[in-house]
């Protein structure tokens, strides 16, 4: 039979073991616990301990501030600073160790060295603060517990502002706005089209915005170096800019603002995807003037601009190769004018000394005495002609901040402005005249400004100083102010021009002498309106010499006495001698034929001795007849240029010289008046053709901004 397992001995054994069993795994629990205790605990001091650092962190952060704030609290020996010390210990209730030290943080100086004693080059701009102290007690180990230390180091930026320089070419009010602009790239809208971007006045940019917007990052702790470097190696669209401008009037909620249409006129003309530099170099223009300051340039980027301003300034940068027509200033056709800008404007933006100059534009006057229909021709006909180059940089203002007072309610700025019109000169461009900025002094030729009789007879260039004017203007964020105007108006240069370049022609009356060259063109005007059939009539052209032939422009230049041939008569011929007589009579002598029964006569008909011979007139009748001429108008009393009282600038006076005689007419009733009107055309024209005043310089202070608490390390 099988046997039943014993019961009572199992439960005699069982229970023997499970105390065992129950106090090993109690064990096992403790041990856990208290590993996550340490842990827990562990964490809670390293917890501890950063938010020490950061607390301790944050005292010495609001203590830097608070005393590069305030500067001047710091003591003679710059080791305090008591606005950073009150900050700490008062509004923070930080009562632990404090070291503070006045000196110099410039981002120019290496890594880790950047705070430094102050001295002559080095001004006081900032605070350095370290702060420690010792941590809680943490059960009851003290002595193991590190002691928190924290340093912050801040700077006051230097006062900064933003301006631009000469904004009668682009001003914000309802006249001229940025239409003087367009105009000048061959966009002309009218005042509603121009309402759709005026909304841009009311929008604002900074400088950091747009470089944010452009996908251009840039360091807290630039210098001016090298913002200057970051902004001339980026280039921004015209198109991108109008994008940006949207957006930011969006996000401002600028009512009305429109810029589509203005984008459209912009693509017509072929500027709405021209590449724009943002910063200017030595060689190139750019948006932004270069930035001045050193290591307080990084302040600059936060400053306020004005969106018009901001594209108007592009706009001119980004048609600064181009030249359009100006026909309002056409003069029947003599005068053809064009624009172009050569030297774009800028906006300035930084601390005192930064700079910025407004739109230089060259006008180009092309002054050609062939282009006047009916005295062209008749000039012409003569030999004669006038052309007149004429280049005139118009450079509106150029302005240099000064000082800011942050004293003042409100702040102000002030600039101190030069107006100028540059230069103007006469002569032949020997680089192209629309591309670059100092034509007068470095790409002019001489020109050939008078021909007369097919002979040129000036040939020169001319260059007159600048005129300028220099004020200052203070002003607050938001105004614009106008310097009075340019004392030296345009018509004053121009009348300048005319006395210089009528001066010059005064040259050309004064006494020189005979010359064969001379007298042979002369001859020729003479003899060419006088001949017929192609052969030249000595007694037709002695009567224009004498009397004058007027529907020919020729002087009379009457008659004297000179030593001209004759021939004493004997049986059979003459006796050949020189005798003083009337000039004409010794022509005529020469060129006719005498008494052919006699032998001097004979000699005439051989053509030996007479221009009318069988010989002579077969061979050269008409350079014969030339030659003989301009023998005797070389006889002439005071030779060709003669003496005389005529004053080309003025009118007054008389000619004795056939060059003088030649040349009155079209100084008095051609060149003068030209002369004279092109002054009255510029300065009642260019405000309303280009949107420029002469002689006056607005100055638009955009923002003020003075110096801010910056933390730097």
């Amino acid at each position: 039979m099988k046997r039943l397992p014993d019961t009572r001995t199992a439960r005699r054994h069982g229970p023997a073991t499970l105390p065992w069993r129950a106090q090993g795994s109690a064990a096992v629990t403790m041990m856990l616990l208290l590993l996550g205790l340490v842990v827990v605990l562990g964490l809670v001091e390293v917890g501890y301990l950063y938010w020490s650092k950061r607390d301790v962190q944050k005292t010495a952060d609001l203590a830097a501030l608070a005393g590069a704030q305030r500067l001047e609290l710091c003591t003679t020996d710059y080791k305090d600073n008591l606005a950073a010390r009150r900050n700490a210990t008062t509004d923070n209730s930080f009562q632990g160790q404090l070291a503070i030290s006045c000196g110099y943080w410039g981002s120019e100086l290496p890594s880790g060295a950047r705070f430094t004693s102050v001295n002559s080059g080095r001004p006081l701009n900032a605070v350095q603060v370290t702060a420690s102290r010792d941590s809680l007690p943490f059960f009851g180990q003290i002595g193991d517990m590190p002691r928190i230390s924290a340093t912050a180091v801040a700077r006051r930026t230097a006062p900064q502002a933003a301006f631009s320089v000469g904004s009668r070419l682009l001003n914000i009010n309802n006249n001229a706005p940025l239409q003087g602009l367009l105009r000048l790239v061959g966009i002309d809208l009218n005042q509603t089209q121009v309402a759709s971007y005026q909304g841009l006045a009311q929008v604002k940019i900074t400088p950091r915005g747009l470089l944010q917007a452009l996908g251009i990052p840039v360091a807290a702790d630039i210098s001016a170096g090298e913002l200057n470097t970051l902004l001339a190696a980026n280039k921004v669209s015209v198109a991108k800019l109008l994008d940006v401008m949207t957006q930011l009037g969006a996000q401002q909620k600028v009512l009305g603002l429109s810029l589509g249409l203005l984008q459209s006129e912009l693509a017509r003309v072929g500027l709405d995807n021209v590449l724009v530099q943002l910063g200017s170099t030595a060689t190139q223009a750019g948006l932004f003037a270069q930035v001045v300051g050193g290591s307080e340039a990084a302040g600059a980027l936060d400053v306020d601009l004005n969106a018009l301003e901001l594209l108007g300034t592009s706009i001119s940068i980004a048609n600064s190769k181009h030249a359009v027509a100006v026909p309002k200033l056409d003069v029947l056709g003599l005068l053809q004018a064009k624009a172009s800008i050569v030297e774009p404007a800028s906006m300035a933006i930084g601390p005192v000394g930064t700079t910025a100059y407004n739109s230089q534009v060259r006008l180009f006057l092309d002054i050609d005495s062939q282009r006047i229909p009916a005295l062209g021709a008749i000039l012409g006909w003569l030999g004669t002609r006038i052309k007149l180059p004429t280049y005139i940089d118009v450079v509106d203002g150029y302005g240099q901040l000064s000082a800011i007072n942050c004293s003042a309610q409100p702040n102000t700025a002030t600039v101190d402005v030069t107006s100028a019109v540059a230069n103007i000169c006469i002569g032949k461009a020997s680089t192209p005249w629309d591309s670059t900025r100092d034509l007068c002094r470095t790409g002019l030729a001489d020109e050939q400004l008078v021909n007369l009789l097919g002979r040129t007879v000036l040939t020169k260039r001319i260059a007159l100083d600048a005129l300028s004017s220099r004020d200052q203007l203070t002003l607050s964020a938001g105004q614009i102010g106008t310097v009075k105007p340019n004392e030296l108006r345009i018509g004053e240069l121009v009348s300048k021009l005319v006395d210089t370049l009528l001066g010059t022609v005064q040259s050309l009356f004064t006494p020189q002498g005979s010359s064969s060259d001379a007298a042979k063109d002369l001859a020729t005007q003479y003899l060419e309106a006088t001949k017929v059939n192609g052969f030249y009539q000595p007694e037709a052209v002695v009567a224009a010499l004498r009397d004058g032939k007027p529907a020919s422009s020729l002087p009379a230049l009457g008659s004297w006495t000179t030593e001209i041939p004759t021939c004493q008569n004997w049986v059979l011929g003459c006796t050949p001698k020189k005798v003083q007589g009337n000039v004409w009579d010794g022509f005529l002598y020469e060129t006719n034929v005498s008494d052919p029964s006699l032998i001097g006569g004979l000699l005439d008909v051989l053509g030996i001795t007479s221009c009318k011979g069988v010989l002579a007139g077969l061979l050269a009748y008409n350079l014969c007849v030339e030659n003989a001429l301009a023998k005797y108008l070389q006889t002439k009393p005071g030779g060709l240029s003669g003496n005389g009282t005529y004053n080309p600038v003025t009118g007054a006076g008389s000619c004795s010289s056939v060059l003088c005689m030649l040349l009155k007419p079209v100084v008095d009733n051609t060149l003068r008046p030209l002369l004279n009107g092109i002054g009255q055309l510029l300065s009642s024209l260019l405000s309303e053709v280009l949107g420029l005043q002469l002689g006056r310089t607005d100055v638009h202070m955009q923002s003020i901004q003075c110096g801010r608490s910056q933390l730097v390390e």
